[in-house]
């Protein structure tokens, strides 16, 4: 216990009391605590053994325990280590996977596709074929309405001269029908005149099953006779 030193005396100061007996019982590792820059370069090894006097040396006063305990996360040189923020600086700097994913679908998808080149040469081939298929069928168009006005220009003209040359010769056959009214009428004998009508309607209706030649003997006979009732026209 003489390295302890004795705990009954009184000693004017605590504080140089305490670090004579701790550096009592760290023997020659007291020197390495000396100095502050060999404390901060220098790390504790964790796999060296304990030292049970070292251990045993520490005070068991109560009032240490009855302190307010502060834990903190010491590092290899004895001094606590700050707060780890970089997982929440990285959250920050950098969104999470899935807002990545979908940020980065959604602007792939604004941004306009490239089009390959064979298909921008086979877009370009279909549009010249469109092109030449609607200048075909446009001319094809244009040449059957010609065609088709042509025709019913024609059918016009057709009609017109056949209504004239019908116009014509009704009035031709008018005027030769009025000429024989009237020399029938000049001739003054009535029956001559119903011989030639019932001949123009034979020939005209073209009535040959009913024998009628009985009774154009008998018309021919009163036309002949100047005596017949109807041939006396009183001047």
């Amino acid at each position: 216990m003489s390295d302890f030193g004795d705990f009954n005396t009184p000693s004017e100061d605590p504080t140089a009391d305490f670090l004579a007996r701790e550096r009592a019982a760290l023997g020659e590792d007291a020197d390495f605590f000396n100095n502050d820059t060999d404390l901060i370069s220098t790390s504790n090894d964790l796999t060296s053994p304990v030292n049970l006097a070292s251990a045993a040396s520490l005070p068991t006063s109560p009032a240490i325990f009855e302190s307010p305990q502060i834990h903190h996360q010491t590092t290899d040189i004895g001094f606590p280590a700050q707060p780890d923020n970089s997982f929440t600086t990285f959250e920050t700097n950098y969104p999470k996977a899935e807002e990545l994913e979908t940020s980065q679908a959604f602007h792939k998808a604004l941004l306009p596709e490239e089009e390959p080149e064979t298909v921008r040469q086979w877009r370009e081939k279909q549009a010249e074929i469109i092109a030449q298929r609607d200048a075909e069928a446009e001319a094809k168009k244009e040449e059957k309405i010609k065609h088709a006005r042509e025709e019913i220009d024609k059918f016009y003209e057709d009609y017109n001269d056949k209504k004239q040359k019908a116009i014509e010769e009704n009035r031709e056959r008018e005027e030769v029908h009025q000429k024989s009214i009237e020399q029938v009428a000049s001739s003054g004998n009535i029956w001559e005149r119903v011989v030639k009508e019932v001949d123009a309607t034979n020939a005209k209706t073209g009535y040959h099953s009913h024998d009628v030649s009985r009774m154009k003997e008998l018309m021919v006979d009163l036309k002949r006779d100047s005596k017949a009732p109807g041939n006396i026209i009183e001047a």
